[in-house]
């Protein structure tokens, strides 16, 4: 019994030294979506629209200055994981890349001459590590609520929450896992949202009212 005890100590401090080494000091992230070249997804299947997107940031008030905490060995919070870019901005050009990367146009949203607007809430956008005995877990989590409006938003075409998340397991939780992480669940909303059936119908619906 003594033995597994010190065995415990031994490896809780071995992730102190892990996470605390740089625990103190807030980490700063630039999570980017890249879509793959020549890769399309179902929404090259939608004739070419003009589309508007608005992401408005509606996280909890107390995350807004960041999308994560970085902890010690002991599960303490010790610094902030700080997006280099607003996570709206990040969510909308995301989405503006996958449908321009589908044979779609882009548009300013208050350009007239939209066939869709997608209006999206982004609820949270937070990354985790979780500490286990022999490795750290990271967990990404991308919460939305979305919206597809026919033209510059009069008539609403589909309305539902879209959410993706992203986990991994690694030996050693660097600034640069919590950006991985990140990515990881932004690749998968990404992913999500271009093959949701809803969204798809939707935006099958705008290009017949062209």
């Amino acid at each position: 019994m003594k033995i597994v005890s010190m065995s415990l100590a031994v490896i809780l401090l071995l992730f102190g030294s892990i996470l605390g080494g740089c625990a103190s000091m807030d980490a700063h992230v630039t999570p980017v979506y890249t879509v793959e070249p020549g890769k399309k997804s179902p929404l090259s299947t939608i004739p070419s629209l003009a589309v508007s997107i608005q992401v408005e940031d509606q996280r909890n008030q107390f995350e807004l200055d960041r999308v994560g905490n970085k902890k010690n060995g002991y599960g303490q919070n010790m610094a902030k994981v700080i997006p280099d870019k607003a996570p709206a901005d990040i969510l909308r050009d995301a989405l503006k890349a996958e449908f321009e990367a589908n044979n779609h146009k882009v548009v300013a949203p208050d350009v007239s001459q939209a066939d869709a607007l997608v209006k999206v809430g982004l609820k949270r956008f937070w990354s985790e590590a979780t500490i286990h005995f022999f490795d750290i877990e990271m967990v990404s989590t991308l919460e939305t609520d979305i919206g597809i409006l026919s033209g510059t938003g009069q008539d609403t075409l589909s309305s539902k929450p879209l959410t993706s998340t992203f986990r991994d397991s690694r030996q050693y939780a660097g600034d640069g896992a919590f950006e991985d992480s990140l990515k990881g669940a932004l690749l998968e909303y990404v992913r999500t949202f271009s093959r949701d059936p809803a969204v798809l119908d939707a935006l099958k619906a705008s290009a017949t009212r062209k």
